[in-house]
């Protein structure tokens, strides 16, 4: 629709449920860009975390 909204939260639910993009960031550096629909709150919480890496 061409309208751009910046979410941060840890709340998986109320991502998923608002965006279509999910941008995570780790120390100021951006460690993924994930279409929503293309991944899970587990990998968003673990790129979060630092337990998955991005390729």
């Amino acid at each position: 629709q061409g309208v751009s909204v910046m979410l941060i939260s840890h709340r998986m639910p109320d991502v998923f449920a608002v965006c279509d993009r999910i941008i995570v960031m780790r120390r100021g550096t951006k460690v993924a860009d994930k279409a929503t629909v293309s991944t899970s709150p587990e990998e968003i919480t673990g790129l979060i975390t630092g337990a998955i890496r991005a390729a």
